[in-house]
């Protein structure tokens, strides 16, 4: 990946300052420890993961792939969103096998669709939650293990995969009385970081995406990353563009934006990774994500002329997947200049004028260039993007590896349902 940071507004000299170069450093060692109970087991993984989990991966993908044709992966937030980014930019038009997600939410409606879809294939289950407690994924598994039992009658266990934590938890619990399947989520590596890891791997490799290529990309970005050096890491720089655009320039939101429509769900991805590691004690951006140039008909006119309080970070595409070219277009027809020209040239010059539009108005912009979509890229923008989060979590002076407000919520819940 590389960052562009000509329409960014701020100088290469705001980027020079021996205090920046001294909490790189430390935040540096401090991600790459061997010691990893702050939550850090990701910032080594491309290197060190689990080659023994890995093929158990593999096999159980053939062994679903074998006897599935679908796979419904129950799970939210860090547990579903990764993989969900994964497979809208990287799954074949021709899946092995189907890859549906539920748990997302208690909308009954959502999950009962889902389920009439599922009625009249074969299907296996993914459980994916390390602390075997969340709300919205027990309680949509008590409804597919009906759906289960009344499908598979008393052989319905042998569909269930549990990936959860290695030791502990209700799921972990259950799998060792009942004889479930499991793979294991990594000790201190939260939900948001772990999608290299089975929770993003087996519903990749279950769907026919290469699993070795994204560990290869990811590996290949660890490599590229393992400097202290602000201007040889590019994560590390864009870390400290998200700080300067907050701290010197006051911005209070980050759009990711794309022109790729397959990277839609990495941009939720992103929603969740920035806003869940760096929203607390009243710092961090507010991160949102949009599709262009979808979304440029919607809230383009506040992000030129609305309340100054938004950077950007564009995401762009070099090769697209496919490409089309306009032709025979009327003399009468108002887009006839578009004549000959490849709808790849058309969305180039809508990205490239978003850009000059929206640095008139100011707007501070940071731009990720990756060369094309596959798996290795996929692997690289997982690696970049965590590192990036992790050390602008840092400089902020929070812990980017808990998220203490969303716990709040989930036990007001819990007391509400317990005293009605």
């Amino acid at each position: 990946m590389k960052l562009d940071l000509r329409y960014s507004t701020l100088k290469e000299k705001d980027f020079d300052s021996k205090e920046f170069d001294k909490k790189i450093k430390e935040i540096h060692d401090k991600l790459h420890s061997e010691d990893t109970s702050a939550g850090t087991t990701w910032a080594n993984w491309p290197e060190t993961y689990d080659k023994k989990e890995f093929n158990k991966i593999l096999k159980l993908a053939k062994e679903i792939e074998k006897n599935a044709d679908a796979l419904l992966v129950i799970g939210i937030g860090g547990s579903y969103l990764g993989a969900k980014a994964g497979m809208d930019m990287l799954a074949p038009k021709k899946q092995k096998v189907e890859i549906i997600f539920a748990g997302t939410n208690f909308d009954y409606n959502d999950l009962d669709a889902k389920l009439e879809y599922l009625k009249n294939k074969d299907v296996y289950v993914n459980v994916v939650s390390k602390s075997g407690t969340t709300v919205e994924i027990l309680s949509t598994l008590n409804i597919v293990e009906r759906f289960l039992k009344n499908k598979y009658k008393g052989d319905y266990k042998s569909r269930l995969i549990f990936t959860t934590d290695k030791e502990k938890g209700y799921l972990r619990e259950r799998a060792n009385l009942e004889g479930i399947e499991t793979l294991s989520v990594p000790d201190n590596m939260g939900g948001r970081f772990s999608v290299l890891s089975a929770v993003g791997l087996l519903p990749f490799a279950a769907a026919g995406i290469n699993v070795k290529k994204i560990m290869e990309g990811a590996l290949s970005a660890y490599n590229d990353l393992l400097t202290s050096q602000i201007e040889l890491n590019p994560a590390y720089k864009y870390a400290i563009y998200r700080y300067l655009i907050n701290k010197k320039l006051g911005k209070k939101i980050e759009l990711f934006a794309s022109f790729a429509s397959n990277l839609t769900s990495f941009g939720a991805w992103l929603v969740q990774l920035f806003n869940e590691s760096e929203g607390k004690d009243g710092k961090g951006l507010f991160v949102s994500s949009l599709a262009y140039s979808t979304d440029l008909h919607s809230v383009g006119q506040f992000i030129q002329q609305g309340t100054p309080m938004i950077a950007e970070t564009f995401i762009d595409v070099k090769t697209p997947l496919k490409d089309n070219t306009l032709t025979n277009i009327p003399l009468s027809s108002p887009i006839k200049f578009l004549d000959g020209k490849t709808m790849n040239e058309v969305n180039r010059a809508g990205f490239e004028g978003t850009v000059k539009a929206h640095t008139e108005a100011n707007v501070p912009i940071a731009i990720l260039e990756v060369d094309s979509i596959c798996e290795e890229t996929y692997g690289y923008m997982v690696y970049f993007f965590e590192l990036a989060c992790g050390t602008s979590g840092y400089l902020l002076g929070v812990n980017p590896f808990n998220q203490p407000g969303v716990e709040q919520y989930k036990a007001h819940m819990k007391q509400l349902l317990k005293s009605n």
